[in-house]
């Protein structure tokens, strides 16, 4: 597929002329990234704008003890972090992909002259950027108001899928436990009945799960 169409297939851009296309290619480049390379670092300069196209870009941030931190992670056709280039300010995490991925690479300079206000654009952006306030939110009250058990708890109401697919060590990471921690959880939510294994498959039970969701 040429970057042409692959922009023109990007819900974001797919209602813009031909001749916007064009120029948006000129001042955009296709990377790809295997498992673990880096997009950009904590400190780097904002001066690309990131589309993720395939895979999944995960940023996250290391803590006072070492720790990896998992702030969000992002799928395709969405913005990574592009709150840093609105405001002009050094990435303040680093951002890697978690497979093979490929991401869009815009000169932020050039997109925010000719595109930024763009009457298309616009509510897209206001909309990928309240989402990133939610998101904030979302990680400030699970890190500050709920203990290791409503974390696990919340996560499995919310993203019961990727609960599934995922290993456990992942998302002991996402939610800054241990998987020790994590393990121990799960046995508590299966004594209680909360998740049964029917065969090879998890069964949750969400009407006893609430008991944990307060």
């Amino acid at each position: 597929m040429s970057q042409f169409n692959m922009l023109k297939a990007i819900p974001l851009f797919h209602e813009l002329k031909a001749s916007e296309l064009h120029q948006l290619s000129k001042i955009s480049t296709i990377k790809k990234f295997e498992k673990s390379n880096i997009l950009f670092y904590q400190g780097d300069s904002s001066d690309k704008l990131h589309i993720v196209l395939k895979g999944v870009i995960e940023v996250y941030k290391i803590n006072f003890k070492g720790k990896t931190v998992i702030l969000k992670e992002f799928l395709p056709f969405e913005f990574v972090a592009e709150v840093s280039n609105y405001n002009d300010m050094p990435f303040p995490a680093t951002a890697r992909s978690q497979g093979y991925s490929e991401v869009l690479c815009i000169n932020y300079q050039a997109f925010q002259q000719h595109f930024l206000h763009h009457p298309l654009l616009i509510p897209q952006i206001l909309k990928s950027m309240a989402s990133k306030i939610i998101n904030l939110e979302k990680i400030l009250s699970s890190h500050i108001t709920m203990d290791a058990t409503q974390r696990v708890a919340h996560y499995i109401d919310e993203n019961e899928a990727q609960f599934r697919a995922k290993k456990h060590h992942e998302i002991a990471q996402k939610l800054n436990i241990t998987p020790v921690t994590f393990s121990r959880i799960l046995k508590k939510f299966k004594d209680e009945k909360i998740i049964v294994m029917n065969q090879k498959e998890y069964s949750i039970n969400k009407n006893f799960l609430k008991r944990h969701l307060s």
